[in-house]
């Protein structure tokens, strides 16, 4: 079986938004959720719960009460949620300017979690240890009373930053319980200020357990179950991105409709000045053809999208063994092209794949292990 596990890493951006949060979180992921009960689909809403955390210890609670609302009638819609930490919250400062504007002064050093060093005499793995099991209890305390089954088990580092010191974060993982970890994104390479990922070595494989002791570079028996991110590696994607090149090229020509951000990311410390010039654009989309790699996020280009996983999922489900499989997105980036493409694009791929292919959630997925390890015993 091909297991399509559709999530959103439900969080605002984290340089700063232009509009209220509401506008930029609540009112997009409606959006988003309304497409997914129209195609009857569920959706796994991977809340960033530090920045919930944050925003009440700084005496601004109407923005998590309305999360947390929102999180509630998801899973009474049968969506999940599952955990997200973006740790530099634990000390980001918020400011509030016209129009319910805001801005984060942000530690760029304090972005990712294995950089933590935490001042109390605790070590890293005590400090995520902590932060997972009190997002674990959060998230358990919330929805529980909604729908008594429900776990939370499953985790995705913020900016699929789950280096340095793999190895201690996937230790505090397993033993707070989680299962099923989403971080990792195949082939991608990432190297800022603020973020720095390496993932070209990790296994070839559709999923894999990883160990503590072994680290995200070898595939374990046991450990924390990884259902990466759908990418293709460097080199496997050029002719689908060739292909979306030529068709974004015609659509510039034809149409000049263009949407504006909603708020920009931790690596500007200030609202941008420069606009991003059509030439420029095309330039760095030449130069992502020639690499070949690609994240599939829901984008506005449906093809793209449909071939790209395809290429993915014909490479990995090999015989009758399952293979999950997550196909990610941001609310906060979604708009009324992006929702018809995402359409579109389930519609395909389910009647491509027919019978062969369901979509569930992360819980579900949980689910679906544990019986077949409860077979193995």
């Amino acid at each position: 079986m091909i297991y399509i596990l559709y999530s959103n890493d439900y969080e605002v951006f984290l340089g700063g938004n232009y509009l209220p949060e509401s506008e930029i979180l609540i009112d997009t992921t409606n959006s988003l959720l309304d497409a997914c009960d129209e195609l009857d689909v569920p959706m796994t809403l991977f809340c960033d719960l530090i920045c919930l955390w944050r925003y009440r210890e700084m005496g601004y609670p109407e923005f998590p009460d309305a999360v947390e609302r929102q999180l509630v009638q998801a899973v009474k819609n049968g969506h999940d949620v599952q955990t997200h930490v973006h740790p530099h919250w634990l000390e980001t400062e918020i400011s509030f300017g016209a129009n319910g504007s805001t801005t984060y002064q942000v530690d760029p050093a304090k972005f990712l979690l294995g950089n933590w060093s935490p001042n109390d005499g605790r070590n890293l793995f005590d400090f995520c240890l902590g932060i997972f099991q009190k997002a674990k209890q959060h998230l358990e305390n919330l929805l529980i009373p909604i729908n008594p089954n429900y776990e939370c088990m499953a985790y995705r580092a913020g900016g699929y930053g789950i280096q340095p010191h793999s190895k201690e974060i996937f230790s505090a993982l397993k033993n707070s319980k989680y299962t099923i970890d989403s971080s990792i994104v195949p082939g991608m390479t990432y190297q800022t200020d603020v973020n720095r990922i390496d993932f070209t070595q990790i296994p070839e494989l559709g999923n894999y357990s990883i160990s503590p002791d072994r680290g995200i570079y070898e595939a374990a028996d046991d450990g924390v179950f990884e259902i990466p991110v759908l990418a293709l590696r460097k080199g496997e994607a050029r002719w689908p991105l060739a292909r979306a090149f030529f068709r974004k090229v015609l659509k510039s020509i034809v149409l000049h409709k263009k949407y504006q951000p909603l708020g920009y990311p931790i690596q500007m410390t200030q609202t941008p000045t420069k606009k991003n010039t059509l030439l420029k654009q095309l330039m760095k989309e030449v130069s992502t053809v020639l690499e070949g790699w690609y994240m599939l996020e829901l984008g506005d280009d449906e093809n793209l999208m449909f071939d790209v996983a395809t290429a993915y999922i014909d490479k990995y489900h090999v015989g009758s063994s399952d293979l999950f499989v997550s196909i990610s997105c941001h609310s906060k980036s979604m708009n009324s092209r992006r929702l018809d493409a995402f359409k579109t694009f389930h519609k395909r791929l389910a009647s491509h794949y027919g019978s062969q292919m369901k979509t569930i959630t992360f819980q579900e997925a949980g689910n679906v292990l544990n019986r077949k390890r409860n077979k193995q015993i």
